[in-house]
């Protein structure tokens, strides 16, 4: 059980007082604390929270959906002086609204965090009070106390040697919102159960370390990225890759959903959910990548994200969830999305989970660690990974197709490919395979998911592949000399790429060569 300090937030009191009428609120973790008298200004309605070319200045604003960092962030720039969020039905959220990933580590960090408080409100008091705005001017009152602080955690992690010196590490966080049944008291239990099968089995050639993630939404996952930093060089020299457990068990969540899958295990993945529960139909499909859409125009949705503890790209591991969707017909789902209205709510109680979709939730990842950790030859499609970089380079070279150094590193990408190929198609011996295969995945990864380093954590939750080249999607509006600079910047990210590619590469050709001489 490691205990440690992490920067914690949580909210302490919430309530929208408005005409005499007091509102019941959820607060959020990482918001701006209100103080106990809150603050007092009209409310003005701005939709879906857009506040391009609007002055708030004293207002609060009311707005659809989660009141997440981004919202946050043009509300105050706007002159907001708080933020009400309106749910999507009758339940309220917590969430986070933090834009960093684990702890701040300067005062610069925590100067990102959100300047003015928010809180999320139900549908139908999010209607009373919208009715209030077009009646005529009203004041209202925003309480939303919050706590920012460092504060001991502690994190159970257990490990379960295999017959060799390699493992698979396997997370899900076990600090919830309030009872939190399917996210995620019911990954925490289907770990539970994975360790008493293998703790009690027979040893597999490779090993199986379990993590209980403290610190999730509550910490910007705190816990996880405290293990990154602090197990670094053992994951990175061991690991064969991470499995996420998140959002299992769910009533009626009968749709298997990949996600946060990167592409050298994508196909395995696909093939082990099918196999055990059924192929996904092509309605369900396209319903999944439409809940998962990221800001890629080209990239396959379900490739990993910026969220749900992900907090080992950087490392380079190969990376796995499967989550228990509700399918597309079930009235149930939030919008556009296939969890529950219940996520993440006071209403994420036992009866929410339903033992018979758990019990194939459990089938699907035991099969996927039994097929990682015992396998002869670990089901490793590195070739996969030429599609991620030519699918993110297409992007930027579309919006800057005059940088050059876009089509540089699409050609070595697809030089890398046939190395590749030829690598799967040279039948050598499997424990020499996973070698090499690891020593592609590793080195590639940390460039396809972080911008920054392979010791720090990108901030944000956006999505992107090859994240250091983003810059090219707005070079062609800069003005002069911000253009020089993005284009430096690029270069440098560019050269980290493209170092990246050649060294995969290499290792590649040289494993071949060493294989096979006389070819």
């Amino acid at each position: 059980v490691h205990e440690f300090e992490a920067f914690i937030g949580w909210p302490v009191r919430s309530e929208v007082l408005a005409d005499a009428e007091s509102f019941a609120a959820n607060g959020i973790a990482f918001g701006a604390d209100s103080g106990p008298a809150g603050v007092t200004g009209p409310l003005v309605d701005c939709g879906r929270g857009d506040f391009a070319g609007r002055r708030l200045d004293g207002r609060i604003a009311v707005v659809d959906g989660m009141p997440r960092h981004g919202v946050l962030h043009a509300a105050a720039q706007a002159g907001a002086v708080g933020v009400i969020a309106v749910s999507s039905g009758p339940q309220r959220h917590f969430v986070s609204a933090s834009p960093l990933w684990g702890a701040p580590v300067e005062a610069a960090d925590l100067a990102q965090l959100p300047s003015i408080p928010a809180v999320q409100v139900s549908r139908p008091d999010g209607e009373a009070l919208r009715a209030r705005c077009t009646a005529g001017p009203v004041e209202a009152t925003l309480v939303a106390e919050t706590r920012k602080a460092w504060r001991p955690v502690r994190m159970p992690v257990a490990h379960i040697p295999g017959r060799e010196d390699r493992f698979l590490l396997v997370g899900a966080h076990f600090c919830t919102w309030v009872q939190g049944a399917t996210d995620n008291a019911a990954g925490a239990a289907l770990l539970l159960e994975l360790a008493r099968r293998y703790a009690a089995g027979p040893r597999p050639r490779y090993g199986l370390r379990l993590a209980w993630w403290t610190g999730h939404e509550q910490g910007a996952y705190a816990g996880s990225s405290w293990y990154a930093d602090h197990a670094w060089q053992d994951l990175h020299s061991r690991a064969i890759g991470y499995l996420n457990v998140d959002i299992v068990g769910s009533a009626g969540a009968t749709t298997k959903a990949v996600r946060n899958t990167s592409s050298e295990v994508a196909e395995y993945v696909t093939a082990t959910v099918a196999r055990v529960a059924g192929p996904l139909p092509p309605a369900e499909d396209a319903f999944v990548r439409h809940a998962l859409r990221r800001a890629d125009a080209y990239v396959d949705p379900r490739r990993p994200a910026r969220n749900s503890d992900q907090s080992f790209l950087g490392i380079g591991l190969p990376s796995l969830q499967v989550s228990a969707f509700l399918p597309a017909a079930s009235s149930d789902h939030l919008p556009d999305s296939g969890l529950a209205w219940w996520w993440q709510t006071e209403q994420d109680t036992p009866d929410r989970c339903d033992p018979a979709v758990l019990a194939v939730d459990m089938d699907v990842h035991h099969a996927l660690v039994d097929g990682l950790i015992d396998a002869p030859c670990l089901p490793l499609d590195v070739a996969a990974m030429e599609g991620d970089m030519l699918a993110a380079l297409r992007e930027y070279a579309e919006a800057a197709p005059g940088l050059d150094v876009i089509a540089d590193l699409a050609h070595l990408a697809q030089t890398f490919g046939g190395a590749a190929r030829r690598l799967q198609a040279s039948g050598s011996d499997p424990a020499a395979l996973d070698a090499v295969q690891l020593y592609a995945v590793r080195t590639l990864n940390p460039v396809l998911f972080h911008a920054s380093s392979a010791f720090e954590h990108d901030p944000g939750r956006v999505s992107r592949l090859l994240p250091g080249l983003a810059p090219a999607l707005v070079l062609a509006g800069l003005e002069h000399s911000a253009a020089c600079m993005a284009r430096t910047g690029l270069r440098r990210q560019a050269n980290r790429v493209a170092q990246a590619l050649r060294t995969a590469t290499s290792a590649i050709e040289d494993f071949l060569h060493h294989a096979n001489p006389g070819a």
